[in-house]
């Protein structure tokens, strides 16, 4: 059954081979008939005839070959049998000889089209990642042209604006750090005339923190200012609801909501320029306040920023304390890495690839603290068997790296889950502890 399959013809190609081998192979053997009706396959003069089967196997390979040797087979046999020729003088010699060389011509060929076709397909393949490539390149340039643009009137990064508002620390009451905010917001947002003002109790003061321009005392009543309230998201004048219907002197209204869902002030902007009012400008304006209201009501981590504390990350702190009520209200474990060598450049270097090698969901805090210089590594939703293979990865890096592993290296290792007291409830005693004993990782 895998035979017959195979010896159908498949699509127009192998039809043509087909018809091909059938056509010059009879036409060779009807054309040497008629010249010499006595040795239709030149047994006795130059064996011309055999061209016809070595072309097909140069042409199409072995198998077509074989088929036109077996036809010319076939067609002395008929002329055997109509001129009453014994098979005994059937020129074994010469039908051997024609076969091995259709055979090598056949071998040659597929070797040849199987190199010719992997070029072909290389050759393919290179033009489509040269296409992909170009394309790619066309977008490169467009979005190059887009930043330059967008970057025009931002004298500063969004990084560098985040840079400060982690520069904000929590406190119980007020909105501390508007200013900055501010400025934040009116450099990457393009805001000309906008206030912040501070929301207690669903209540809003009607004179602004901070402002920008000639701003007013906010009308509660406005329909976009009462909107926002109601529905506790980001309003401007072309959302769904078809606010521009209403009579409002505000063009967006922006909340500044905690984690926790509580509304502690609004941005309320009334003249910004038309090119700005676009959904990613929205969307940058709503991260910005929402990080603002995150990092100004911390106040749960006050008694954690000791003087010693005071340059750590906002977004280390919060990540541990959450992490930490997570582990001890759900059972949620999370563990803390310190890693400690003595400040020198080398020492530097090899935590800096240690801060580096962090996962997305990782937070990294790199100090000096006297003569030592600290890396703390915090291992969101890991148990022992994740710090295993963190302390594992961390030790192929540097194997790969500088040759050696860390502990041989002098850098000094502890670990703790958070829910142990006292060092994971004071970062402080933590760092105390990492700097004065060297042992194996513990949970």
């Amino acid at each position: 059954m895998n035979l017959y399959q195979h010896l159908i013809p498949h699509g127009k190609t192998e039809y043509w081979q087909w018809g091909e081998t059938l056509g010059i192979s009879l036409g060779a053997l009807l054309l040497s008939y008629s010249l010499l009706p006595g040795d239709p396959l030149n047994t006795h003069v130059f064996p011309w005839i055999w061209m016809a089967p070595v072309l097909i196997a140069l042409r199409y390979g072995v198998f077509m070959g074989v088929v036109s040797v077996l036809i010319f087979l076939g067609g002395w046999l008929v002329w055997a049998t109509d001129q009453a020729v014994s098979y005994a003088a059937f020129p074994r010699i010469t039908f051997l000889g024609g076969t091995l060389m259709v055979m090598i011509s056949g071998e040659f060929s597929g070797v040849w089209i199987s190199r010719t076709r992997r070029i072909e397909e290389l050759q393919h393949y290179t033009e489509q990642r040269l296409e992909l490539l170009t394309r790619r390149l066309y977008l490169l340039s467009l979005s190059h042209d887009r930043l330059e643009q967008d970057l025009i009137g931002r004298p500063s990064s969004l990084r560098e604006g985040l840079k400060e508002l982690n520069r904000i620390l929590p406190a119980v009451n007020g909105l501390p750090g508007a200013d900055i905010y501010l400025a934040l917001v009116v450099r990457q947002c393009n805001l000309s005339v906008a206030g912040l003002h501070a929301v207690n109790e669903g209540q809003i003061s009607p004179d602004p923190v901070a402002s920008i321009g000639a701003f007013t005392p906010v009308d509660d009543q406005d329909p976009l200012i009462a909107h926002c309230i109601n529905s506790g998201e980001l309003v401007h004048i072309n959302t769904e609801e078809n606010l521009t219907e209403l009579p409002s002197r505000y063009l967006v209204a922006v909340p500044a909501k905690t984690a926790d869902g509580r509304l502690i002030a609004i941005m309320a902007v009334e003249k910004m320029p038309f090119f700005a009012l676009q959904t990613e400008n929205m969307q940058t304006l709503s991260v910005l306040t929402s990080y603002y209201a995150d990092t100004i009501t911390a106040t749960e981590f006050t008694p954690f920023l000791t003087d010693t504390l005071k340059d750590c990350p906002i977004d280390f702190f919060k990540a541990m304390h959450t992490l930490r009520r997570l582990q001890k209200d759900m059972q949620i474990s999370s563990m803390l890495v310190g890693f400690a060598a003595h400040d020198t450049r080398e020492s530097a270097e090899q935590l800096k690839s240690i801060a580096n090698a962090v996962r997305g969901l990782d937070e990294t805090w790199t100090l000096v603290r006297g003569e030592w210089r600290l890396c703390l590594v915090l291992l969101p939703l890991a148990g022992a068997g994740a710090l295993g293979g963190y302390l594992d990865r961390i030790e192929h890096i540097f194997v790969e790296r500088f040759g050696t592993r860390p502990g041989q290296m002098g850098i000094l290792t502890r670990s703790v889950t958070l829910e142990q007291d006292p060092i994971s409830t004071r970062l402080d005693d933590f760092i105390v502890a990492l700097t004065e004993h060297a042992h194996d990782p513990q949970q």
